[in-house]
């Protein structure tokens, strides 16, 4: 787990140290000076309404609940005024996102809470608590609806999961008997055996499924990217004592009581042995393509169906733009400092003619064609790795912060894929670690896992795409056939052969250190924690390929002569990839066969699997 040591400074009663205010209440902190310090810093963000002040925001409604009696009164004053004033609704004139899933949950969520615990006030924009708490409930109920019909619009994203639990948890445990609370258990329960069901431990909890959203930490290795660690360990009934406030919240619900002493929310226990469970084959499908949005209800204009395509990501998809326009318009959310540069098209003439439609269609720009539409994930998960695809998702299209094919390989390594949106030496999503500028076609089928990529449509300046293949982290690697498009690595007792277009090279390490600043952007991962190569590039003319296959049985040198010796062929002309391992053939706009017949895993939503009724 990330190394947050120089963050731990507040001394709790207990003898623990604390880097934020939650942490240190739950470690039953009471040093005033250190209360004071940890909440100025808090209440000073909230204040400033920058981007993610509604997550700290749901972490003050919290303290509220759980901790009012530690408070000194200036301060309960001040964090009750804050929230009161806080801005619950949609509207502009600041920085923050407010509208994908994890945003709206807890912005309704925060809505609803404080307008219970203060029945009889008036907030900041001159409405009662009796409007606000119908308001968030309207809006939790619509929401979780949503997400207990088609699941998580973000779905895998072992990132902003963290987010959603946490907004998540504050319903279940503080929200009164009711449609809210039981649906956010509905929820909460689904999204644990989404965790769960695609963990494995090896010397740290591993969660990093294909996923809808990552960051190049959540990409990359679970020691520095995974933030439902601490949850994790949680749910298995470990004992974790220092969290971010978000990981806080998730362990607080489960050594919560009711009033009979019985637990506000437990976990199944044949869930909690899934990450010790070796060759699990999980298949979800989750979110909603935006060419169903008729079929569901959500093409027509409306304030809900409008949230539903944010949910989504869906912001200037040429497909929903004229509803969203509209809707910015109106609210005056196109003044957010986010949604700024899309003011150039909330034009009621264009949104209203259907004009705004075709010119994004034609010259799409911005975020176009980026959105989190439906994901298909098979996973196949072990006690030492997993590998996972998002079967035909969005193939050839822009992604932006989606991760489709996911290899990860004991605790700190983690392999992926991507066609860079921009060079190394620029920050920004998506870019050359984030997202992809176009999407493969990412298959897998237990222990092998492929990708080919068309760069047709591609950048100018950017035709080429590359793989992170961290040589410093695993114990052993043979380089030798990289000429022939080949290479191996050993972590622990994974063994992994990466195949590719032949011609293949890495970047030397020095450069990469020099000019990488996507993958060191906001210092999430450490300078120099790649100490060698990482950066393979591939540079081929014509279609790309990736073929992974891993072992954890072989001794290495074993490994490396089997895989040698097993066909493997890849046909520009038919855009056909094959690999004798299970007799697999993956055809870029065709079927993917094992053993002759074709693989098309029985796909369920996640409250179908987690028998959530």
């Amino acid at each position: 787990m990330k190394d947050r040591s120089a963050s731990y400074k507040y001394k709790s009663a207990n003898g623990l140290t604390a880097s934020n205010l939650l942490e240190f209440l739950a470690q039953g902190g009471t040093d005033e000076k250190a209360l004071r310090e940890l909440a100025d810093s808090i209440l000073n963000y909230v204040e400033a309404r920058r981007d993610c002040a509604d997550f700290r925001a749901a972490y003050l409604v919290r303290m509220l609940y759980g901790f009012s009696d530690r408070f000194p009164k200036d301060i309960y004053k001040r964090i009750k005024e804050d929230l009161l004033a806080f801005p619950y609704e949609d509207c502009g004139g600041h920085s923050m996102c407010t509208w994908t899933e994890n945003h709206r949950l807890y912005a309704s969520g925060t809505e609803f809470l404080l307008a219970e615990m203060f029945p009889g006030e008036i907030f900041g924009d001159g409405r009662s608590a009796v409007y606000h708490q119908a308001h968030g409930e309207a809006e939790l109920i619509t929401g979780l609806d949503e997400i207990l019909k088609f699941g998580f619009s973000e779905w895998g994203s072992n990132n902003y999961y963290a987010e959603t639990m946490a907004g998540l948890t504050n319903l279940v445990q503080f929200a009164p008997d009711g449609e809210v609370r039981e649906k956010a258990k509905k929820v909460l329960t689904m999204m644990v055996y989404d965790v769960l069901s695609q963990t494995y431990y090896c010397n740290g909890y591993v969660y990093n499924p294909a996923c809808g959203r990552a960051y190049a930490d959540n990409k990359t290795g679970s020691d520095l990217g995974n933030y439902l660690e601490p949850q994790i360990m949680a749910m298995r009934g470990e004992k974790v004592c220092r969290f971010k406030e978000k990981e806080c919240c998730m362990v607080l619900l489960l050594e919560a009581k009711d009033e009979k002493g019985r637990p506000l929310f437990e976990i199944p226990e044949e869930w909690k042995k899934l990450p010790d469970t070796d060759g699990r084959e999980i298949s979800l499908v989750q979110g909603v393509d935006i060419d169903d949005y008729k079929k569901y209800g959500l093409a027509e204009y409306s304030p809900s169906n409008v949230r539903a395509a944010f949910k989504a990501g869906a912001i200037s998809d040429y497909r929903v733009i004229c509803n969203t326009m509209r809707y910015l318009k109106e609210t005056g959310l196109v003044d957010n400092g986010m949604l700024r540069p899309l003011k150039t098209f909330a034009i009621p003439f264009l949104y209203r003619t259907g004009l705004l439609k075709a010119i994004k269609k034609l010259v799409p720009v911005s975020f176009d064609g980026a959105a989190m539409e439906e994901g298909r994930v098979y996973t196949y998960a072990c006690r030492e790795y997993s590998v996972s695809a998002a079967f035909d998702y969005r193939v050839g299209k822009v992604l932006f912060q989606q991760n489709p094919l996911a290899v990860n390989i004991g605790y700190r390594i983690s392999l992926c894929v991507t066609n860079p949106s921009s060079g190394p030496d620029k920050k920004g999503s998506p870019g050359y670690w984030i997202g992809s500028g176009i999407a493969p076609r990412a298959v897998a089928y237990r222990n092998f896992a492929a990708c080919i990529f068309d760069l047709k449509k591609a950048k100018k300046d950017l035709k080429y795409t590359h793989l992170f293949f961290p040589t410093g982290l695993f114990d052993e690697t043979d380089l030798g056939d990289l000429d022939k498009g080949r290479i191996f690595g050993r972590a622990g007792n994974v063994n992994v052969c990466v195949r590719f277009n032949p011609g293949a090279k890495f970047v030397p390490a020095a450069e990469s250190l020099e000019k990488d600043k996507a993958l060191y952007q906001d210092e999430k991962i450490p300078e120099g924690y790649y100490d060698k190569e990482y950066d393979l590039v591939n540079r081929a003319e014509g279609l790309h390929y990736y073929a992974f296959e891993l072992d954890g049985k072989l001794g290495f040198e074993e490994f490396k002569e089997e895989a040698r010796k097993r066909e493997f062929f890849f046909s520009e002309a038919d855009k056909t990839l094959y690999s004798g391992l299970y007799d697999c053939k993956a055809v870029y706009n065709g079927a993917f066969t094992v053993g002759g017949k074709e693989f098309r895993p029985d796909f369920e939503r996640p409250g179908k699997a987690a028998n959530v009724t």
